[in-house]
C-alpha cells in the first residue's frame, strides 16, 4: 500500500514537515507518535534541496518510521510500507 501527498507550493509547510504529515497519516497516527525526522535525515537538508521556485530537481529517498520516502522536486511524497 502506498499513499502519495500532493506537491507543496511556495506557501504552504515545507517537505519536511509535508514528509511528517505524509507519513502519520498513512499509518493512522498522530504526528507526535512518530520518532523525529532528524533520526532519518537532515530536515533542514531536504527543505534546502527544494527550495526555491523549481528546487533543485530530481528525487531523495529515505527510510522514516518502518516507511520508504520519496520526496520529489514537484514536492510530491510518496510513502509505502519498507522492504523487509
Amino acid at each position: 500500500m502506498s499513499t502519495t501527498a500532493p506537491g507543496h507550493s511556495d506557501d504552504s509547510q515545507p517537505p519536511s514537515e509535508t514528509v511528517v504529515s505524509a507519513v502519520a497519516a498513512y499509518k493512522g497516527v498522530e504526528e507526535v507518535a512518530l520518532p523525529p525526522l532528524y533520526d532519518a535525515l537532515d530536515p533542514d537538508a531536504l527543505d534546502a534541496l527544494f527550495s526555491g521556485p523549481d528546487g533543485a530537481g530530481g528525487r531523495v529517498t529515505f527510510d522514516y518510521a518502518g516507511c520508504t520516502i520519496e520526496c520529489a522536486s514537484d514536492g510530491s511524497v510518496d510513502v509505502r510500507d519498507a522492504a523487509a
